[in-house]
């Protein structure tokens, strides 16, 4: 999506993160302001607020409580009703696999400032991907922590108190204690990975969705439908293909258009339509997925260089110097 664009979000993201933090003896309002945060939002869920400042301020109050898992220990305070009317719609589709399916095409109500994919397996099984949008954060384990965590306290309202997601990916390192991972997401953990994914059975798609209302449904779409920016819904697609393609094939403009079910012509247009172009947009996807690679996992450079589909290590160097400004083994000393 278009880094001019600035990602809003609702505050009702930040509920509970106040008294989380008073209770980890961290001043939750303080740490709010310095990363450009109101702090009328910790209070009030329905004010907008900058989405980066709120990928920093779970960054940020994880490192100030020395919690790596203060992502999960939050989404625990909080459940999908976060988001507003996406959730209302989802409560009242027919089964889980309908509910995810308005989770991932009205995602974008909620936040410009990420993409959810939901991927169909030939065995009736599906994948739920989750990512930062390219220009928001450099670090967003938090973030995805937080959404997958609130995904599956929703699942489990539906499937039963023991179900567990059959795996799930974090493209960032894993943390030094797993324990609350493992009470949350189960044992079927992989770190370091090219997604941010969540694997679904099929028993857990189909199961229905205690209080589905086919009228309700009905309305809940409709007035979910009038608020779609469709710009931004279109960009919002085109960028979860590229980062789906990324790290298997060769990202073409003729593969993603074909992903999304447009021309080629048609894909530059919408692109155009938001300041931006394919080649620009995919520099800046690579180039983000990269950085997070460098920031939050242990790949070497050069395997990193290979999964983005960069000719070799030099090619891979100078494409990130230009969209970073630093060399990656800049980027790997500062971590270190």
């Amino acid at each position: 999506m278009n880094g001019e664009q600035p990602a809003y979000v609702r505050s009702a993201a930040l509920r509970g993160a106040a008294v989380l933090l008073q209770e980890l003896e961290v001043d939750g309002v303080g740490l709010a302001g310095e990363c450009g945060l109101d702090a009328a939002a910790l209070d009030h869920p329905d004010l907008p607020v900058p989405g980066a400042a709120v990928v920093a301020f779970f960054e940020a109050a994880a490192e100030r409580c020395g919690r790596e898992d203060f992502g999960l220990q939050l989404a625990a305070r909080q459940d999908l009703s976060i988001l507003g009317p996406v959730w209302s719609a989802m409560r009242s589709a027919g089964t889980v696999l309908d509910a995810l399916q308005v989770l991932s095409h009205f995602f974008v109500v909620h936040t410009n400032g990420a993409i959810i994919g939901l991927q169909r397996l030939a065995d009736g099984a599906a994948i739920v991907t989750y990512a930062i949008r390219a220009d928001l954060s450099k670090r967003d384990r938090q973030t995805i922590e937080i959404g997958f965590a609130l995904l599956c306290q929703e699942l489990r309202r539906h499937c039963g108190a023991t179900w567990m997601p059959l795996a799930m990916q974090f493209a960032h390192a894993a943390p030094l204690r797993l324990a609350s991972h493992h009470r949350c997401f189960g044992r079927n953990l992989s770190f370091a990975q090219e997604r941010n994914a969540v694997w679904l059975d099929r028993i857990c798609l189909q199961t229905p969705i205690d209080g589905h209302s086919h009228a309700e449904h009905v309305i809940q779409m409709s007035s979910l439908a009038s608020r779609v920016n469709r710009a931004q819904a279109a960009a919002a697609e085109i960028e979860l293909a590229m980062r789906g393609l990324m790290p298997f094939a060769d990202c073409s403009r003729e593969q993603v258009a074909r992903l999304t079910g447009q021309s080629p012509r048609t894909m530059q247009r919408r692109l155009a339509s938001i300041g931006t172009t394919f080649h620009r947009m995919r520099d800046r996807v690579r180039a983000d997925i990269a950085l997070k690679y460098l920031l939050q996992s242990t790949l070497p450079a050069r395997q990193i260089a290979e999964m983005l589909g960069y000719s070799n290590p030099a090619a891979f160097t100078r494409a990130f110097w230009r969209q970073h400004g630093m060399a990656p083994s800049a980027v790997r000393r500062r971590t270190a």
